[in-house]
Order: structure tokens, then C-alpha cells, then sequence
């Protein structure tokens, strides 16, 4: 397997030399601005799955002039009026069942829990709430915690595998190897720089290689 040219902290310069990273366009740190607490964090990175953050911002948004993130208020809303509070983020009867539950679990536990319970016993935890996955954990544990997991999706999917660092494409042994890459205290802003690289340059479809600043060590540059 091809593996691109230069260890993981060479690659990461030249990304951060290369590339502007718009705050904004990351659904967790736009709910961070608001009120920085956990739930609503968690909430955002939920909205996002499935969509694009100009989605899942707006959504975040009308759930928070409706509710202000409360969980106790979002519970006495039911699903209905969540979802049609949230529709703009797509699959909203499933997010709404999702954000509603976390609300109970919240409520349950108090928002410290998602701040001081052992990182990897959280994980387990939250990925028992009805479409709370690993990598809706992962972000959440990344931008919250700084803890040094490396969350995947589509952007950084495709990335890890046209570089060469993963001849799997499952979740954990991308994610792994990313880690590995990078090492864990590059590895949060690591992923926004792969996001951002991914939205730019290199895209699923008519990837810009011609005009890639890494063409020529990327084993996968269409030049």
C-alpha cells in the first residue's frame, strides 16, 4: 500500500501553513459560542450527522431561541414538536428521539457527568442512547475533553485512505491510524485541518489535485 510522503507532524505544518480553519463552520464550536455547556454541545454534533454544518447550525439555532438548550424543556416538548423544530438538520424524527433521550439522560445525571465521568466509561455510556454512535461520542470527547480520539467521517474517511494510512476502511482502525499519524496532541486540531482539506481540496467527486499543495507526496494526486 502507497502511503503518503512525510510523518505526521511534517504533514500537519503544511496543512495549518495552507489552510484557514473557519471556526463557524464547525457545529460544536458555534454551540460552544452560545453557552459552552456539554448537553448542547452534545445536541449540535447530533443535528450534524447526516448533513452539512450550515444544516445542522441552523437547526441548533431554532432548537435554541425555542428552548435554550434546556433538557427538561425539550423532554416536555415530545418528539413531534422537536422535530419539526430541528427538520432543517434532516432526519428528524430520528434526532429528535436521539436529542430527547440524551435530555433524560442528562436530566438524570446532571451536565457535570459529561464533564468529569472517565472519558472512556462516558463513551460507553452515551453510545447506549438511540443513535449516539462512536463518532458522535468521539467529537463530543475531542472538542469537550480534548481527549485524544480522532472522530471520522466522510471527509476524513476518503483522506486516510487515498493517503495510504489505513488499508481498512472501518472506523476504528482509521481512526487509529490517525492517531497514530498525528499523535494524540495534534489530533483535535488535526481533524478540523483534515475537514477543511477534505471541503477544499480533496472532495469525493473532481478532487482539485492539479492544485493540491500535497500533490507531490500524496500517493493518490490525480496529476
Amino acid at each position: 500500500m502507497n502511503r503518503i510522503k512525510g510523518n505526521g507532524k511534517e504533514i500537519y505544518e503544511v496543512l495549518a501553513k495552507n489552510l484557514e480553519i473557519n471556526d463557524n463552520d464547525f457545529a460544536p464550536v458555534v454551540a460552544m459560542s452560545k453557552n459552552n455547556n456539554p448537553f448542547s454541545i452534545l445536541v449540535s454534533i447530533i443535528l450534524s450527522q447526516n448533513t452539512t454544518d450550515k444544516n445542522a447550525i441552523k437547526a441548533f439555532n431554532n432548537l435554541y431561541e425555542k428552548t435554550g438548550l434546556d433538557p427538561e424543556k425539550i423532554v416536555d416538548l415530545g418528539v413531534d414538536n422537536v422535530s419539526e423544530i430541528i427538520r432543517t438538520a434532516g432526519l428528524p424524527k430520528q434526532k429528535s428521539h436521539s436529542i430527547i433521550e440524551l435530555a433524560k439522560f442528562v436530566k438524570e445525571k446532571g451536565e457535570k457527568y459529561l464533564l468529569e465521568k472517565d472519558p472512556l466509561q462516558l463513551k460507553n455510556e452515551l453510545m447506549r442512547i438511540p443513535g449516539i454512535g462512536e463518532k458522535t461520542s468521539d467529537v463530543f470527547l475531542s472538542f469537550t475533553r480534548n481527549y485524544p480520539v480522532f472522530p471520522v467521517d466522510t471527509h476524513i474517511r476518503r483522506i486516510a485512505l487515498r493517503w495510504g494510512l489505513s488499508d481498512k476502511n472501518s472506523y476504528k482502525s482509521i481512526s487509529q491510524a490517525l492517531i497514530e499519524f498525528f499523535g494524540p496532541d495534534l489530533s483535535n486540531k488535526a481533524h478540523k485541518l483534515l475537514i477543511t482539506f477534505g471541503r477544499i481540496y480533496c472532495k469525493a467527486k473532481n478532487p482539485r489535485c492539479k492544485e493540491c499543495f500535497l500533490k507531490e507526496i500524496c500517493p493518490s494526486a490525480q496529476i
